[in-house]
């Protein structure tokens, strides 16, 4: 730039750290020449001080907010964070509904995602689906936060995250496979165990391998019968867990099997015994898959193909011996382990670890989440309401209670046709039943068609067809089938009907409909022993109590669910309809009303009918000519 000594004009003087604005000042001696000078040297002091003053605020404002962005890792920094919270259960409803929103942050615009996690664990078909979601997300900054717990599934959920934030207090692991029914735990035979743990512990080690966790750890915490050590080499700090055979290549004696650091949760129900260590291998040691245990050296093969990150975990060999020191006795491997937030930091999986000191700073807040990334938004994005009413009533129990309300209602409808509310109800329960599964997968167009059809066939069988057989077998079979069909998820592992996730998903299902169905019979009976004395239902029904003492109203309770001769109808008594029948509606009879059903067509009211048959639940009617009436005299049933 030109020297400014003698230079009336404009500039910028700049220098690295801030710029000055630069105004021209007129000599004293020379302002009586400018027309106005006195007003233009006002106008220049004030566009000074404003441009001043605008550069000092900006100074202020950086110096008194501390910058966040120079404190904040650049491979952790992000702007705009999205809070993904699994609550709960974990079932395909779960991971539909994290699809949904993990979609949606990344449309969004989220630099980083964190999954909030408090959870017992659930299904593994839905754990696993979550876990690929994550490790496909277009967001690669996806980190977990336990807050404040992640047991069995929620824990692989969090292995599957970049990086794992824990809260105080905070609890992980625990994922041994068992089998849920009703919302208790019941323990899996061995040989089914290994069939579900083998997918497990692939996943597992490939999470370790692509997040840098230790791979006998993770073992440990989907696997009983794995028992570690944890230590640490002399010279380069690197820290590990190492099993028995490892043990005994690097230290003199019997294993040290004393006050063990980490609780081993519940086994689950009896088993297979650990089996006793084997000999040292001669050989040069495997870089592939590496078994923490005896125990899961039966599945070494089916756990090395499902395994496909490359593996860096150390190789321990007997020259290592004198090189590392026994820091702990981690578990006895009765049971999975199950970490606290110190564990957890002990143990190299919490992040939120002050480098300095070691210790834990627990992040308890979405304020502790923001400084984290040093971030300028953060949202929340939790399930919405229509996924937690879908999670509520595709629970097996709910179904039940639903197939259970269905029947019910259809019996009251078809029994007292017109009512209107058991119809409403019924048609309730239906669409309570169907819609929830359809949403998720769990049913497929086939399956509600079949149920549809048997219901149609049943009310054939009743109103149309009463006593072939024929349309009512076919319709429970279908209206069976159809049921069934929505308990049984439409996933791969459905595909297999071998499998023991299939096989189990297909007991618990005929259970609930049998428990359902066979409650619904009691109550059909119930019903149609005590109808009208019930305070609600009877009032719905029509009673003809016109000219009678109010003390002989229940004696004059008229339907057709009793005995026909509670209400005196036989075959060939005469009758004046009192509402359309279409088939089902009304007639009077000697005085009373009847619940009936026109055996052939429509008939209008205020029609001549005769009563044609005469059962248990109903009452057939036919429309009367000028001659005798046509039509089959039925004798009564």
């Amino acid at each position: 730039m030109a020297d400014r000594a003698g230079d009336p004009g404009a500039g910028v003087i700049s220098n690295d750290r801030r710029a000055f604005v630069y105004l021209p000042v007129m000599r004293s001696g020379d302002r009586s020449s400018w027309p106005g000078s006195r007003t233009l040297d006002a106008v220049r002091r004030l566009v000074g001080i404003v441009c001043v003053g605008v550069l000092l605020a900006s100074s202020f404002a950086g110096w008194s907010q501390p910058d966040q962005m120079a404190t904040v890792p650049a491979g952790r920094q992000a702007d705009n964070v999205a809070v993904i919270t699994i609550e709960g259960d974990i079932n395909s409803v779960t991971a539909f509904s994290f699809s949904r929103r993990l979609r949606l942050a990344e449309q969004g615009g989220a630099d980083a995602i964190v999954v909030e996690l408090n959870t017992p664990g659930g299904e593994v078909g839905a754990v696993l689906e979550i876990c690929d979601a994550i490790r496909g997300s277009a967001v690669p900054n996806v980190v977990a936060w336990i807050h404040p717990n992640a047991y069995s599934g929620g824990a692989i959920i969090a292995l599957a995250c970049r990086q794992i934030l824990v809260s105080d207090p905070a609890t992980m692991g625990d994922a041994l496979p068992v089998a849920a029914s009703f919302g208790f735990l019941n323990a899996l035979p061995e040989a089914e165990r290994q069939k579900v743990l083998a997918p497990l512990i692939a996943e597992v080690v490939n999470l370790a391998r692509l997040r840098g966790w230790d791979e006998f750890l993770v073992q440990a915490i989907v696997s009983r019968h794995v028992e570690l050590w944890w230590v640490r080499d002399r010279q380069t700090g690197e820290r590990m867990a190492i099993n028995e055979a490892e043990y005994r290549r690097l230290f003199e004696g019997e294993p040290v099997r004393d006050r063990p650091r980490l609780v081993s949760a519940s086994a689950g129900g009896a088993g297979a015994a650990p089996p006793e260590a084997g000999p040292l291998p001669t050989g040069p040691p495997s870089e592939g898959y590496v078994p923490a245990s005896p125990y899961l050296q039966g599945l070494v093969e089916d756990i090395s193909g499902g395994v496909v990150e490359q593996g860096t975990r150390r190789v321990i060999t007997s020259a290592d011996r004198g090189r590392f020191e026994l820091l702990d006795y981690i578990c006895t491997g009765e049971g999975p382990i199950v970490l606290k937030e110190r564990d957890l930091a002990y143990f190299g999986f919490a992040a939120n670890v002050d480098q300095t000191t070691g210790a834990l700073k627990a992040f308890n807040s979405d304020e502790d989440i923001r400084a984290w990334f040093g971030a300028t938004n953060i949202r929340r994005l939790d399930a919405s309401w229509s996924e937690a009413m879908v999670k509520f009533l595709t629970n097996m129990v709910v179904r039940g209670v639903l197939i259970v309300v269905f029947v019910l209602a259809l019996f009251i409808a078809m029994t007292h046709p017109g009512l209107i509310v058991p119809e409403g109800v019924a048609m309730l329960a239906l669409v309570a039943l169907l819609a929830p599964p359809f949403l998720i997968g769990m049913a497929n167009w086939w399956e509600i068609a079949a149920i549809l059809v048997g219901i149609g066939l049943i009310v054939l069988e009743i109103f149309v067809f009463p006593g072939f057989g024929v349309p009512g077998v076919l319709g429970l079979l279908l209206l069976f089938g159809g049921l069934l069909g929505t308990f049984v998820e439409d996933t791969p592992g459905g595909l297999f009907p071998d499998s023991p996730k299939a096989q189990t998903d297909m007991l618990y299902a005929v259970l609930t409909i049998v428990l359902a169905v066979t409650t619904s019979g009691v109550g059909v009976y119930f019903l149609s022993k005590h109808f009208g004395s019930l305070p609600i239902v009877s009032g719905l029904v029509l009673r003809d109590t016109i000219g009678k003492p109010a003390d002989d109203a229940d004696d004059e309770f008229l339907a057709a669910l009793g005995d026909p001769d509670d209400v005196g109808v036989s075959v060939g008594d005469e009758a004046v309809t009192v509402t359309p029948l279409r088939p089902a509606g009304r007639v009077e009879i000697n005085g009373r009303l009847v619940d009936v059903v026109a055996e052939m067509g429509y008939i209008a009211e205020g029609r001549p009918v005769r009563v044609v048959s005469v059962g248990k639940f109903r009452i057939g009617v036919e429309e009367v000519g000028d001659g005798p009436a046509a039509g089959p005299q039925g004798e009564r049933a």
